[in-house]
């Protein structure tokens, strides 16, 4: 019955051992995977973010394009203007050269030519406006890809960490005399004193 018992807690300790291993395989696989999943994640909303500071980038260009179009059927109609402005003057008689028909003239190219350069200014701040978002989107993807590297550096730090904990465990196993050694790694006095002992039934003989 002893030699049984033994080999019952021979068994045991077995056991134990597998399952710590199972254990630690179980925690280096999933603090790896761990990593992995936020760094994956990481990188997606770091790609949405390139995605849209492209877009924003594409925006400025589109505001700069259009703001000088603007600017220039805004010239178109103050030379329209000016040449309405002539029509005028010498259906009245007066002399497109004079002092008075000069001045008018001069004030609506003037104005005309405000006007036009307003047109470009303020498509140009929208443009600014967009490439400060392309910016904040670009600086935004650089710390994902930075929380990625760094959760992948975690789920590695934690994989090692488990490793170490379950080579640990899997010593004090060892040493504790689970295996058949105590802890001076010599064999233990119970299999020692019954290494000739045979079990039949309830009774042991030498």
């Amino acid at each position: 019955m002893c030699i049984l018992s033994a080999t019952l807690g021979t068994t045991l300790g077995i056991i134990s051992a597998v399952t710590g291993v199972i254990g630690t395989v179980t925690g280096i696989v999933g603090g790896i995977q761990s990593g992995k999943a936020a760094q994956a994640e990481a990188e997606y909303q770091a790609n949405i973010n390139k995605q849209n500071a492209q877009i924003a980038q594409d925006n400025a260009k589109k505001e700069r394009q259009q703001g000088l179009e603007d600017a220039r059927r805004q010239r178109m109609k103050t030379i329209q203007a000016i040449g309405e402005q002539k029509v005028n003057i010498a259906a009245n008689g007066a002399e497109i050269g004079s002092g008075t028909a000069i001045d008018t003239i001069e004030d609506t190219a003037t104005l005309g030519e405000l006007d036009a350069l307003n047109i470009q200014y303020n498509a140009e701040q929208r443009a600014l406006n967009y490439e400060q978002q392309s910016n904040n989107f670009n600086n935004q993807a650089n710390l994902d890809i930075l929380k990625g590297q760094n959760a992948a550096r975690a789920g590695q730090i934690k994989a090692v960490s488990a490793g170490l904990n379950g080579l640990s465990s899997s010593i004090n196993t060892f040493a504790s005399g689970g295996f058949g050694f105590n802890k001076k790694g010599n064999v233990n006095s119970f299999n020692r004193k019954y290494k000739n002992t045979y079990a039949v039934g309830d009774s042991a003989f030498v």
